[in-house]
């Protein structure tokens, strides 16, 4: 990759998760870049100096806030020594600070597309001087509708620029859309990107109302700690917090409603061993490189199978033993199968724990609601009051006004008392009655 990058074409990159495609790039770019110094303006008596706002030669755009910061981060360490500058800006964030930051001057500014363009649309930034576009995770860029932003990131940037797209994944569908971006590139493939690399791969078959149970036992018979959860939705992503935190197991959670410092710091305190699990959507199954990772559980088997390479990638970037578990539901044998047709992933032999201690225990008033809802009434058979297409459930009253059972018939309404107000020495609330005159 470093002759085609060096010599100013296109490049599509595409290599395993955790083979190192952030230095991949970026230490061409710096080269790039310490060989071509900004342009210097004359000042008077032969001083020279660079306007800030042509400091800026390389954007790299990311689809997530984390990957954003996490990719400023390893050019930062790469760059240490030498006068380049490179900051990350991206959205829930407060826009004061990464204004600053641009004004500053800055030669690589990596970000996500959505704060980019408010950065451009307020004049706080300016690409006229971008000589490299990066972007990386092209595929999920594509895929989560980021396309129209980064074409209009694009229409900032000279015609003259060289682009670089990478991924791990890059089904056919996407593929077309991602080529759209290129001029004639030159295509890197690096090993076997569709595979996970790991050594242990399990499935574990399970009813989605018992996958709760089956984790919290997972948990406790295997004592597993630097876990990473992976679920469907956001709402998911709270059931499960909520219990594993009932069964005194510290977990924090990751997912794109909590403020930008929420998820930082549920990120840094599972990076340092302040708890055991992280419970995450696929906002956190991209590019993010957490050493501690040991396990991954795919608490929901992904809808896209190239989600699920880079979801059990995630785990051994730090090195040694890693392995992923997937729960899979009955509806989810097709998703797996498609999964498996993808990577050619194999599973590992395991005998599942005992989970029947930690399964809910339903109430009898669920119990009674839910065999009431399967209750097949025939023609011309009565229906039970409050059952499917009735009216919804009411009080019925008492002659004395208080409510005694439910109808599907409205009830009568209770006389309203009226209060008397208080006097001197009673208390607000104490049920002062006005008197019968």
């Amino acid at each position: 990759m470093h002759g085609p990058f060096m010599e100013r074409q296109d490049v599509l990159a595409l290599a395993p998760t955790g083979s190192g495609k952030t230095l991949a790039f970026g230490v061409p770019l710096l080269s790039q870049l310490l060989l071509q110094p900004p342009v210097r303006h004359k000042a008077g008596r032969g001083v020279r100096f660079v306007n800030p706002h042509d400091r800026l030669r390389a954007v790299v755009l990311s689809p997530t806030r984390e990957l954003a910061q996490q990719v400023a981060g390893d050019l930062n360490q790469a760059a240490k020594g030498t006068v380049l500058r490179i900051g990350a800006v991206f959205g829930k964030s407060a826009l004061a600070p990464q204004r600053e930051l641009v004004a500053g001057g800055i030669d690589i500014l990596v970000g996500t597309p959505g704060r980019l363009l408010e950065l451009l649309d307020l004049g706080a930034l300016t690409l006229a001087r971008v000589s490299c576009v990066v972007v990386d995770e092209a595929d999920r860029m594509m895929d989560m509708g980021f396309m129209p932003q980064v074409e209009r990131v694009m229409g900032w940037v000279p015609t003259d620029r060289q682009v670089v797209c990478l991924s791990a994944t890059l089904p056919a569908a996407t593929e077309s859309r991602v080529l759209q971006l290129l001029r004639n590139p030159a295509r890197v493939d690096v090993g076997l990107r569709n595979a996970p690399a790991h050594r242990r791969h399990v499935r574990c078959d399970v009813s989605d109302e018992d996958k709760s149970a089956l984790l919290v036992a997972l948990i406790r018979e295997h004592r597993m700690k630097g876990l990473v959860i992976y679920v469907r939705t956001r709402r998911r992503a709270g059931w499960v917090t909520q219990a594993l935190r009932h069964h005194k197991i510290s977990v924090d959670v990751l997912h794109g409603d909590r403020s930008q410092r929420a998820r930082n710091e549920a990120l840094a305190a599972f990076a340092a061993g302040n708890v055991d699990c992280l419970v995450a959507t696929d906002v956190a199954a991209r590019g993010l490189h957490v050493p501690r990772i040991k396990s991954v559980v795919n608490y929901d088997v992904p809808l896209m199978p190239e989600d699920f390479v880079h979801r059990v990638g995630r785990a051994g970037h730090g090195g040694g033993e890693a392995e992923s578990f997937t729960f899979v539901d009955r509806e989810e044998f097709g998703a797996w199968r498609a999964i498996g047709a993808l990577s050619g992933v194999e599973t590992t032999a395991f005998t599942l724990p005992d989970f029947t201690p930690y399964q809910r225990v339903r109430s009898s008033r669920v119990q009674r609601r839910s065999r009431d809802a399967k209750v097949d009434f025939g023609a011309g058979a009565p229906r039970l009051r409050g059952g499917v297409g009735q009216k919804p459930l009411q009080w019925e009253r008492s002659d004395d006004g208080r409510r005694k059972g439910r109808t599907g018939k409205s009830g009568g309404k209770k006389k309203r008392q009226r209060s008397a107000p208080i006097t001197v020495g009673q208390k607000r609330g104490s049920g002062v009655r006005r008197t019968a005159q």
